[in-house]
C-alpha cells in the first residue's frame, strides 16, 4: 500500500487522499481543478491548547481588566 495524506482543497474545503510522493507539488482539485501546492496539515483535532483556558470567564466576571 503506498503511504498517503488526507489534505483539503483551498477552494472547495473537499477531502483529498494524495501520496505522500506529492507532496511539494502543484496538483489540481479533482472536484473544483483549483491547482495548490500539496502540503501537509496538522489535524483539526490535534491543533494548539490554551493553557488557562477555563479561568478566562472567571476574569472577566471581575470586571478588574487586570491579570
Amino acid at each position: 500500500m503506498i503511504p498517503s495524506i488526507t489534505i483539503r482543497c483551498p477552494s472547495c474545503n473537499a477531502r483529498i487522499k494524495a501520496p505522500l510522493q506529492l507532496i511539494g507539488q502543484w496538483r489540481a482539485c479533482p472536484g473544483c481543478a483549483c491547482r495548490f501546492v500539496v502540503q501537509p496539515r496538522v489535524p483539526e483535532e490535534e491543533g494548539p491548547v490554551l493553557v488557562g483556558e477555563e479561568r478566562a470567564p472567571e476574569f472577566a466576571a471581575r470586571g478588574s481588566g487586570r491579570y
